[in-house]
């Protein structure tokens, strides 16, 4: 390793935004080291002109109806998994060509098996596996999807043994598998995110992972407050009291820190944002990611907001969520934590010594 710098291999999902934010945020305080990337989805077309990206598939859930459609998405995984043999090639090929000292994987499928087999040392950093490191309780209708997300992670996500777990909440850690360490930090925040100033505007902000939810739609329009709407459409428009808008990163966090509270699935960056900015959140996680539920839980159990399961959403419960605003506001005031700096301390430590990352 020349002086101070390291290269670092980088595997991040792309199908949201909520990894590739992440792992933006945290490249951008890492200047003086060089970066590669390996990711599909949204990853290359983001990272363009800024760093090189050996573009992969991305396996991912398929949603339908505000819910995960499982033979889809078990269909989906399937194609991954027989293109592994010739993805994990080409990243092998990458490794002996650039001589990377470490890989970092942010719920990317072909890094690991990639590092694994070309003994680079690799952590992840991710929020996911805070399902496999902790324990919290499985209410009765989430068994099916808490054994599906389980069976998942276990399959295709359990190659790295030194996972750097980011997440807003922190229940009981379970004590680490042999030859495993899981590490919990609070929350990351982009840099971005802390550009803005926080606002007590009027406006709903609505973002949605897909547009498989139109009841939630019909029933914004019937709010007596102005709504503004990502995910939905990828132009802008206008309709009644409804402003769809076609994702911007900018204007994204200027009506997130300037809305008066904040609807969404459960994607936990995009809660960890709205958190930052003291917004409370009302989620309706997509039925069968049982990711999304545990964080919607633990919004209700923190106080910070609530979270609903029905595909029939009315005026009523808006009002009643509405009428605790105060409250969760003032949770999150004394409550939400950011953790940047120390998940930063902690990366360029096992930087520095990629010997210390288990595993290696």
């Amino acid at each position: 390793m020349p002086g101070d710098m390291a290269r670092i291999l980088y595997g991040v999902m792309g199908n949201t935004n909520g990894h590739i934010m992440r792992t933006l945020s945290l490249v951008a305080r890492l200047p003086e080291h060089e970066f590669r990337f390996v990711g599909g989805g949204r990853v290359p077309e983001t990272l363009a002109g800024r760093w090189p990206c050996l573009e992969v598939p991305v396996p991912r859930t398929v949603h339908r109806r505000q819910r995960v459609s499982i033979p889809r998405t078990i269909g989906h995984l399937a194609n991954c998994h027989l293109g592994l043999p010739r993805h994990v090639r080409r990243i092998t090929d990458e490794i002996e060509a650039w001589q990377p000292d470490l890989a970092i994987c942010d719920r990317e499928f072909f890094l690991p098996h990639a590092a694994r087999k070309t003994g680079l040392p690799i952590l992840s950093i991710d929020h996911s596996h805070v399902l496999k490191a902790c324990r919290y309780p499985v209410p009765a209708p989430e068994k099916v999807s808490w054994a599906l997300a389980m069976a998942n992670d276990y399959l295709f996500y359990d190659l790295t043994r030194h996972n750097l777990i980011v997440s807003f909440f922190h229940p009981p850690q379970k004590p680490s598998r042999p030859g495993f360490r899981d590490e919990l930090f609070p929350a990351v925040v982009r840099e971005v995110v802390t550009t803005r100033r926080p606002s007590a505007g009027n406006h709903v902000f609505v973002y949605q992972t897909s547009n498989t939810f139109p009841r939630l739609i019909q029933t914004l329009a019937e709010l007596k407050r102005p709504v503004v709407v990502y995910g939905f459409h990828k132009e802008d428009r206008q309709e009644g009291t409804i402003a769809f808008r076609a994702y911007h990163p900018e204007r994204i966090l200027d009506d997130l820190a300037s809305s008066a509270y904040a609807v969404v699935n459960g994607g936990h960056n995009l809660l960890s944002e709205a958190f930052y900015y003291g917004k409370p959140v009302l989620c309706f996680p997509v039925r069968t990611l049982f990711e999304q539920f545990i964080n919607a839980y633990h919004v209700r159990a923190l106080g910070w907001g609530d979270y609903a399961t029905t595909m029939e959403p009315t005026p009523a419960l808006f009002d009643a969520f509405e009428q605790r605003l105060p409250d969760y506001r003032a949770a999150l005031a004394a409550g939400f934590r950011e953790g940047t700096a120390d998940l930063v301390a902690r990366l360029r430590t096992l930087i520095a010594d990629p010997k210390a990352i288990i595993g290696s």
